[in-house]
Formats: C-alpha cells, structure tokens, sequence
C-alpha cells in the first residue's frame, strides 16, 4: 500500500490544527455576524442614487480603491456604456467626492458600505438594494475589480450574452481532479462539475432571466451569511452559489472554457508549447517552480521533453485555476478579456511573469493596465 508523504501529513495536521482554533469564530459567523451586520453595520452604508435608469441589463460592479478611482475603473465603466449596462457601483471603502460624483453621472447606484464580507458581502448589498426590480432585469452581470479587463476582439459582456446559459462565469475552477505535483505524468485532464469544490469565479459572472425570475435566487441573497474570513467567503459564495446553480437545474457554462484545455495545448507546435510552458504564472507552490524548472530543461522536441511540457501546464492549472495560471495562453489564443492582479503580490517570480505578460499586450486598456500592474509590483518588499 502506497505511504502517505510525509508533507501532507503535516499539512492536513495543521489544517485540523487551525480549523479547531477558527471553530468559535465560524459559530459566532454562523449564528451572528448577518444578523448583526444586516441590524447595526449596514447603518453605515451609504446609497446614492446614480443618473441611469436601473432597467434593462444590470453590472454589480465591486471596486476596493484606497487610493481612488484608477484608469482602468473608468475603462471597465466605459465598455459597461457601450454595451448598454447600467452599473450598480459598490466600493468597499468611503469614496472621495470628486470620484463619487464621477461614478453617479455613469451609474445607476453607488453604494459605500464597511468592508466586510468581502466580495459577496458586496454583492449581497447591492442585489437586496435592487431586489424589488432583480425579477424584471434581462440580464445581472457581477464583476469586481481583482482583474483587469483589455483589449480584445469580443468583449467579455457580449460574449456571456451569446453563450445562451442561463449562468455564465468568465472562468471555472476546480473541475479536474486534484493531483500531488510529483504525480504530474499521471494527470487525467477529465473535467466534471460534480467535483465537490468546482466552481465559477466570482470575478466575472452572467445571470439570465430564468434565474432572476426564481423568487429561489433572492433568497440565496437574503439568507447569505457573510463571513470576515476568506476561505469561508469562497466556500459559501463562490463554490455555494455555482452549487445552488447546479441543484437548481440551470444551464451553465463558462466563456473561457477547460474542458477540452489538454486538447488545445497537444495541438501546440514545439516552440509554442515550450513558451507557454516559460510563461506559467506559478503562485506560491514551490514544488510546481521546481518541476517546471526541470523540465524546462528537456529538449523541446524530444517525446519526454514535450510530454512533460504539456503535463506540468495541466498541472498548474488543475492546481491553480486557468485564470492565474495560463494568462498567456488565455490572453493570446483564447483573446481573453481579464488579467487577475493578485499574482504580482505573491511570488515573485510569479509577478514577474505576470508583468512580463502584461507589457506585450497591445491597445489602450491593456496600457493602462500595465502601469497600474508595475506600481503594483514597485511596491514588492523583495525587490
């Protein structure tokens, strides 16, 4: 019989470890914190009205800004213009009046509320502020501002229109079968939604009629517990909402699909193969860099070495999730839309591809994005 390593003897050791110290922190969630909040904190929300009709289709737009309004919130606001969505600003932070008076000529609410919750504790604001108009919506787009959106041939909101699904994520996550890194030869790329953690990130979601029109929809919202810890928030919203989805027996889909990704990646020539391999966007997993590294190292055009090439891609994106993983795959062959910012907080090898990534796109949007993404990185402590 196979022995468990030793590594993930101690790492599910210290995840039982910390799980028994959240335990009371996760009781008073559950039983308090929604109620607390939905009684005392909201008080301090804030809720402007916008000069924009809320009719017709609907962005819940998330922003955290400390340092105010930056270029590419405007951009991801103008496209929203051009397609015809009104924006319902939520902002996690009080805003300066100059950049609040800027979003109410554009949208159709600007919320300010406390940061708690995270991303859905946003959300969750913003859908019980329009909830006596969600069921007459055509459609209700949520995005936040943990990515970037560039240029790109299609943008993303017509995209999940012509998808047709009644739920449209951007991305999925987790739909393939978690391997330990060692065993990146064995990978299977066998995608299913049944996997208990598959999800569609929350960066970029699409909601069409039939699910606004379930009174079932509203009160997932009303009955969200919201939660100041961030796995918990992931567990219960991201993964809790594309389950409610699931059971509910709504059509899905994702526009940057991964299902056939193993597919895709063989049919790369040699040299693409070995560059997209080059610029994987590993985040904190050491042992992926040092896998990689070695098979790098290969001869491109051997069996093995192309192989493992295409293996170790497969790998980082079953373990991390296409959107950090593969942004120069997405962005150059699937004319992806969203970068994620958090990869040049991380490892910084991880932020230096990213950046790197980042300084060969082409158009405005992308620019701009790329000057927020090197003040982002200048900020690194291990430079």
């Amino acid at each position: 019989m196979k022995k468990t390593p030793l590594w993930k003897v101690k790492r599910e050791t210290k995840r039982l470890f910390r799980q028994l110290l959240e335990l009371p922190g996760v009781i008073y969630e559950y039983l308090f914190l929604r109620v607390l909040y939905d009684y005392r904190t909201s008080r301090e929300m804030k809720v402007f009205e916008g000069s924009k009709s809320i009719t017709g289709e609907v962005a819940i737009y998330l922003v955290y800004a400390p340092k105010g309004l930056q270029p590419s919130h405007l951009d991801m606001l103008k496209v929203m213009t051009a397609e015809n969505i009104t924006p319902i600003v939520v902002s996690n932070l009080p805003l300066a009046g100059a950049d609040r008076e800027l979003l109410l000529k554009q949208s159709g609410l600007v919320i300010e509320r406390p940061n708690i919750g995270y991303d859905f504790g946003g959300y969750r604001d913003a859908v019980m502020q329009i909830s006596s108009k969600l069921s007459d919506l055509d459609r209700l787009y949520i995005i936040n501002d943990s990515v970037w959106m560039v240029d790109a041939p299609q943008n993303w909101f017509a995209e999940a229109r012509a998808a047709g699904c009644d739920f449209v994520g951007a991305t999925s996550n987790f739909g393939i079968k978690r391997y330990d890194a060692d065993d990146f030869r064995n990978l299977i790329w066998s995608h299913s939604v049944k996997h208990p953690n598959f999800h569609y990130a929350s960066y970029a979601l699409s909601i069409g009629q039939n699910i606004l029109k379930d009174p079932k929809f509203l009160a997932y919202w009303r009955n969200f517990r919201i939660s100041n810890n961030k796995t918990r928030t992931v567990r219960r919203g991201e993964i809790g909402l594309t389950q409610w989805v699931l059971q509910h027996g709504y059509d899905h889909c994702a526009t940057c699909d991964v299902a056939a990704l193993d597919k895709e990646i063989a049919a790369l020539s040699d040299v693409e193969l070995d560059t997209v391999a080059r610029h994987l966007v590993i985040l904190e997993d050491l042992r992926i860099l040092g896998i990689l590294d070695k098979v790098l190292e290969s001869d491109l055009t051997s069996e093995t070495g192309r192989r493992d090439r295409h293996q170790v891609i497969l790998m980082a994106v079953a373990r991390q999730a296409i959107g950090y993983a593969l942004p120069y795959f997405t962005l150059r062959y699937r004319k992806f839309q969203f970068i994620k910012k958090s990869p040049l907080r991380l490892s910084r090898r991880g932020a230096e591809a990213t950046l790197k990534i980042m300084s060969d796109l082409d158009g405005p949007m992308a620019e701009r994005a790329y000057v927020e993404a090197e003040q982002i990185f200048n900020q690194r402590k291990d430079l």
